[in-house]
């Protein structure tokens, strides 16, 4: 009985110690899991904090890249975008700061932050805070750029589709007109009214000029029959076009009165014509026998030929004379050396506005040929970072020689030129080619592909150095160097953002 009791006594002890054993390790896992998850939070928060010091580093340096050489402008633009960019930080964190240096050369900046963190839990372990730390290096670019312009004759036609065949060859194009002389409606048109009307305008003296000075100035013709005169087998003189219908001019009674025939068929097009409605103050467009630049600095821009012109010109303006330089190109059939390498953008700018009229094939190679001579050429810096920006509004069907043969491209003369179909393959390799020796050369090509008729594979291919199925671009990667811009205000866009791209780098 004794034994029995001893016995159930022992074990009991024996189970109570092994529940005491259970609680206390159970006790010191529980301990070292809230450590852990402890810690866990705190390194988190060292982790973002870090995450977030750099990229605001990043951007701040390159926002600051940007205003060089003003280091004042620099400083604010960076204080300004570390302020947007470290909400984090600054709430959290104490002695956030940063600084910038200027390191010689006036285009390169310097940037550290730095910032305690506070911790919660890690300061049990006797660590308190977290320091976080970030660099950076950026540098805004001394640049060599090479402008090449697409000045072939679809830079009109292509906008402005002819409206007529004389002969069976291109007729007269249709295009708003000069701008100190544009005619529009003092009164609205309405659908449904008789085929030939009477239409009240501000001023018909363009239209019934005997000035052959005026005549050439305003439609390209030199004679002193009155525009809208119609003289057989030279096409419908009188056209005009008011938003999308047609118009025959057939009198012009008075100094405010046309009497017109409405809804002219489009025989270069093949399509019919259609009444419709037109309101007052609306632009009429008048025939001219080609397309003729009308200096935009001046009268314009109001087609898209003078508008490239405009933004082309607008494009130097947003680099700096007293480190960059900029050469012009222009290409139709071939290339033509408008400007060298200058730091005179003034003078590039008259250039353009010297380009008279768009005609001619479109031979993409002998273009970037050319533009890649001017980098190579009179004006070249050893120390600059080189860029070629080439547009156009099509695809190519001209080049130089049978085949492609380097050498053909050497010299702004076009030997043997041959020519295609718009986008046939001896002129679009030989666009591919010659951008491959530009890219060798470590020029970085940005193509814009301008007005509805681009072949953006093309271009994309052309932005990616001329290597089928290499390249951002052509792989749908945010960094492609190709900007479609089928409208103006687009084009203008793209100008902008070429020049804010190739402006700066992040170095470091």
């Amino acid at each position: 009985m004794r034994r029995a009791i001893i016995q159930t006594l022992m074990h009991r002890t024996d189970r109570e110690g092994e529940s005491g054993v259970a609680l206390v390790l159970f006790s010191l896992m529980l301990v070292a899991l809230v450590g852990l998850v402890a810690m866990s939070i705190d390194v988190g928060r060292l982790v973002w904090a870090r995450t977030q010091m750099q990229a605001a580093v990043d951007g701040s340096v390159l926002a600051a890249a940007q205003s060089m050489p003003s280091t004042s402008a620099a400083a604010d633009n960076a204080n300004a975008y570390f302020l947007d960019n470290t909400g984090f930080i600054r709430s959290q964190g104490t002695n956030v700061q940063f600084t910038l240096s200027y390191p010689p050369g006036n285009y390169r900046v310097s940037m550290r932050g730095d910032a305690d963190i506070p911790t919660w839990f890690a300061r049990f372990f006797g660590i308190d805070h977290w320091h976080v730390s970030a660099e950076g290096d950026a540098e805004s670019q001394v640049l060599d750029i090479s402008l090449v312009l697409d000045i072939s004759g679809s830079m009109c036609w292509g906008s402005y589709p002819p409206t007529d065949r004389s002969g069976g060859s291109f007729g007269p194009y249709v295009g708003p007109g000069v701008a100190a002389n544009q005619v529009r409606l003092t009164a609205a048109i309405g659908t449904g009214t008789a085929a030939s009307i009477n239409i009240s305008v501000n001023n018909t003296a363009i239209f019934n000029s005997t000035s052959s000075a005026s005549n050439q100035t305003n439609f390209g013709y030199n004679t002193t029959r009155r525009y809208y005169s119609y003289t057989p087998g030279a096409g419908r003189r009188g056209l005009i076009k008011i938003d999308n219908e047609i118009f025959l001019i057939t009198a012009v009674p008075n100094a405010t009165t046309l009497t017109v025939t409405r809804a002219q068929n489009n025989t270069f097009t093949g399509t019919g014509g259609v009444q419709a409605a037109h309101a007052a103050n609306a632009v009429l467009w008048a025939q001219r026998r080609d397309c003729i630049h009308s200096a935009p600095a001046s009268t314009g821009p109001y087609d898209y030929y003078d508008g490239m012109i405009a933004d082309a010109q607008y494009f130097t303006t947003l680099f700096n004379p007293t480190y960059d330089k900029i050469g012009l190109a222009s290409y139709s059939s071939s290339g033509t050396l408008r400007s060298n390498l200058s730091s005179n953008f003034a003078a590039v700018r008259a250039s353009m506005t010297a380009i008279n009229n768009p005609a001619g094939g479109t031979n993409s190679a002998h273009g970037v040929a050319v533009g890649r001579q001017i980098l190579d050429g009179t004006g070249k810096r050893v120390n600059s970072s080189r860029v070629l920006v080439f547009l156009t509004d099509g695809r190519a069907n001209s080049y130089c020689g049978a085949t492609y043969v380097a050498s053909n491209y050497n010299t702004t003369s076009c030997p043997s030129q041959g020519g295609g179909t718009d986008g046939n393959s001896a002129a679009t390799t030989a666009a591919f080619q010659e951008t491959i020796r530009v890219s060798n050369e470590a020029v970085v090509v940005y193509t814009i592909g301008f007005g509805p008729y681009v072949d953006n594979a093309f271009l994309k291919q052309m932005a990616d150095g001329g290597v089928a199925g290499v390249g951002p671009c052509q792989n749908n990667q945010p960094n492609c160097r190709y900007y479609e811009a089928p409208t103006l205000g687009e084009l203008q866009s793209a100008f902008t953002s070429i020049a804010a791209r190739s402006h700066i780098s992040l170095v470091r």
